[in-house]
């Protein structure tokens, strides 16, 4: 018959496997944020680069509140005469966007290679995310813009994203560039009847394209900045050289907010020099 443990026995045990799951629980966590740090750089290439073209400049600006998150973009320019740019935002935070978002980004980058419209874009994406991803139960946002660098146009269709806008100087607001067709990863058909719009543009404007983080910042009353406060500091800055402006508007969105930011945040300004 085993003898009954002492209260100090019992004690002691109880010590040791405290201790030892204290211990296993730092290793998992250390093991989360070295995985965790992996997928920020992962995520982090995949940011475009400043582009600095004689016919077209392009600032790139991202913010996430996570290590990792769900905005991604490209400024690509596969041919001679064309520019393109694509952002999207995945609805939630962490991991599983972050992984989408990486995703779309290969399935955007073959079809910006081959040259596709930007309504040909929605559409093969929304197609795949509906047939692959459809389990993952995640929808995004998406705009893309393809831009004719010979006759100064450009050509958009946009997917539930915010709009972009439109700037020029001395006038301000010129247009706001709706999307025209439903979410991502809705239903297969996500195109409506006019699902791609064509913009003129001149020399000195620019055209600030963003995911939804900077719109929905609010104010000590609680009141949002929306695409209206964004026009105001956008139109603000356009005296700023174009590789500052990003920066600019982004502490004028700062400025306005009470608190920190509570979603992604990712801007491009495009300049037609």
């Amino acid at each position: 018959m085993a003898r009954p443990c002492s209260i100090d026995q019992v004690s002691a045990q109880s010590g040791d496997e405290a201790a030892r799951a204290k211990r296993e629980l730092a290793d998992v966590q250390r093991e989360l944020a070295r995985t965790l740090a992996v997928a920020a750089r992962v995520h982090q290439s995949l940011l475009p680069k400043p582009v600095d073209d004689p016919r077209i400049r392009v600032d790139v600006k991202y913010l996430p509140i996570d290590a990792v998150g769900g905005d991604y973009c490209q400024v690509r320019l596969p041919g001679s005469d064309v520019c393109y740019i694509t952002l999207c935002d995945v609805c939630g935070h962490g991991i599983g966007p972050s992984l989408l978002a990486t995703r779309v980004s290969s399935e955007v980058r073959h079809c910006i290679l081959d040259q596709l419209s930007p309504v040909e874009i929605v559409r093969d994406l929304n197609e795949f995310v509906v047939r692959e991803l459809s389990e993952a139960d995640m929808f995004v946002t998406f705009f893309a813009a393809r831009v004719d660098l010979i006759r100064k146009t450009l050509t958009y269709s946009g997917a539930g994203h915010p709009a972009a806008l439109h700037l020029r100087p001395g006038v301000g607001l010129v247009a706001e560039l709706t999307s025209q067709n439903l979410l991502v990863g809705v239903q297969l058909d996500c195109l409506r009847a006019n699902p791609e719009d064509v913009q003129a543009l001149r020399s000195g404007d620019r055209v600030l394209f963003y995911t939804d983080g900077l719109t929905e910042a609010t104010d000590s009353q609680g009141r949002l900045l929306g695409s209206e406060g964004l026009t105001r500091i956008g139109c603000e800055m356009m005296d700023v050289p174009i590789f500052e402006m990003a920066s600019k508007i982004l502490g004028g969105v700062a400025d306005f907010r009470d608190g920190p930011p509570n979603d992604d945040m990712t801007l491009l300004v495009a300049e037609i020099p």
